[in-house]
């Protein structure tokens, strides 16, 4: 990933943190000759750090587990909030009109080594993770006992549990570093106000905001 100094993001909790709040990730492993890319949810298992892990699970009628390497690092890309940058937002813009529209964006790529699991116990503790931690913000929690045990069975079978040993991550927050603080306020101040303005927008200006956060 072409990645400038002053948009690299080294914070390893800020980057667990994009990866907590967007965990649907893009898995892309090779297959002979050819890329493949599958979107799959991901937890972290422990501080992103070399070693540690992300789990989920694919369709077994998905060939992602039997075609991928697992001598060959595999790619997990995390795509945070993202928005279009007007010029108008710069405060800069009356002074000179030297400026141009950009995309502000946040991403993660996590690189590891990727095995499967096709034991039913494996299976059912990675669905029990996955749905704990996707229904924590629930009012009403469903868990994986709320199903019959033989239904369950059943939809354990179709399933394979995967995980990334995480070997490296690289992180890119291009956030407006590269405009001074006046700018870099007006565009935080446009994503919060901008009619029409979407969640991705407001979490994006909050990371303007914060130079650098989640916000």
């Amino acid at each position: 990933m072409y990645n400038p100094k002053h948009f690299e993001q080294n914070d390893i909790a800020v980057v667990a943190d994009l990866i907590k709040h967007f965990p649907l990730g893009t898995l892309i492993t090779r297959d002979g000759d050819a890329l493949e890319a599958n979107h799959i949810p991901f937890m972290l298992e422990g501080d992103l750090s070399p070693g540690t892990k992300l789990i989920g699970h694919v369709a077994k009628g998905n060939p992602v587990w039997q075609t991928a390497n697992p001598e060959a690092e595999s790619l997990v890309v995390f795509q945070g909030p993202s928005a279009y940058i007007t010029p108008n937002w710069y405060p800069s813009k009356l002074e000179h009109h030297k400026v141009v529209p950009t995309y502000n964006y946040a991403v993660a790529h996590v690189y590891g080594w990727l095995t499967v699991s096709h034991d039913p116990e494996v299976k059912r503790q990675v669905v029990t993770d996955l749905t704990a931690k996707m229904e924590l913000s629930r009012n009403s929690t469903w868990r994986v006992a709320d199903a019959p045990a033989d239904y369950l069975a059943m939809m354990l079978e179709a399933i394979v549990a995967i995980e990334l040993t995480i070997i490296r991550v690289q992180a890119k927050w291009k956030i407006s570093q590269n405009r001074d603080e006046s700018d870099r306020m007006g565009v935080a101040k446009g994503l919060a106000s901008t009619a029409g303005q979407t969640d991705t927008d407001l979490q994006m200006g909050r990371i303007v905001g914060a130079s650098g956060g989640l916000g």
